[in-house]
């Protein structure tokens, strides 16, 4: 059992929704269809922070950057349209875990490199808004993870210390965060497994959500 906690910190894509693999499938068909070249690991290196993609790498068409660019952009934005409309494909255990939290009375919120606007959309459309404390957006900050910014400004509005805080991430690059943060982690991985140093550091890497609720 994880002992002291007071705060427990969700990222949001990847590891509460299956957006990230439905934003990569999403892409990958279009250009598919288009006949367009793309190396989507350059695309999976960046997952979990708002860093660039190094177009040298994810481009590998006769379009020019700026025109895959404008093409990546808007399939990602008609993406997010479709899962407002639609509803957002929620990860394993997710609701578990909130219940489990939530009757302990610990506190929880989500911190994410997608803009505050987006994740509180999200959040309303599954209808778990209300069981969150407030949502930190990385875009606030002038360092996004892997810096640990955003979990550290997490403990503050909390007013928890981040060693009674734990992040829950699916990212190497939010594993990194919360390494840099000195809180604990635990890795439920999506499209990308941990890095051996991220896994190492981890308090846990699990299969899914409601693994972690087992531990709260």
């Amino acid at each position: 059992m994880i002992n002291n906690l007071k705060l427990v910190i969700f990222d949001m894509d990847g590891l509460m929704f299956d957006t990230e693999r439905f934003y990569c499938d999403s892409l990958q068909k279009e250009c598919d269809e288009k006949n367009i070249k793309i190396n989507m690991q350059a695309l999976y290196d960046v997952i979990g922070s708002s860093l660039p993609i190094d177009m040298n790498l994810f481009n590998q068409s006769n379009l020019s950057n700026e025109e895959l660019n404008e093409l990546t952009s808007k399939n990602h934005h008609d993406a997010i349209e479709y899962l407002y409309n639609h509803g957002l494909p929620i990860k394993k255990g997710l609701l578990e875990l909130i219940d489990v939290i939530t009757k302990k009375n610990i506190r929880m919120c989500v911190a994410t490199s997608s803009p505050y606007e987006r994740a509180e959309k999200f959040l309303k459309v599954s209808n778990i808004f209300d069981q969150f404390d407030f949502i930190i957006s990385g875009r606030d900050f002038e360092h996004g993870k892997p810096a640990p910014d955003v979990f550290l400004a997490a403990c503050a509005k909390a007013h928890v210390a981040p060693e009674n805080a734990l992040v829950l991430e699916d990212s190497i690059i939010g594993g990194k965060a919360a390494l840099a943060a000195h809180i604990r982690y635990i890795i439920i991985p999506d499209i990308n497994p941990p890095t051996q140093e991220v896994a190492d550091a981890a308090y846990a890497v699990l299969d899914d959500l409601g693994c972690v609720a087992k531990l709260i």
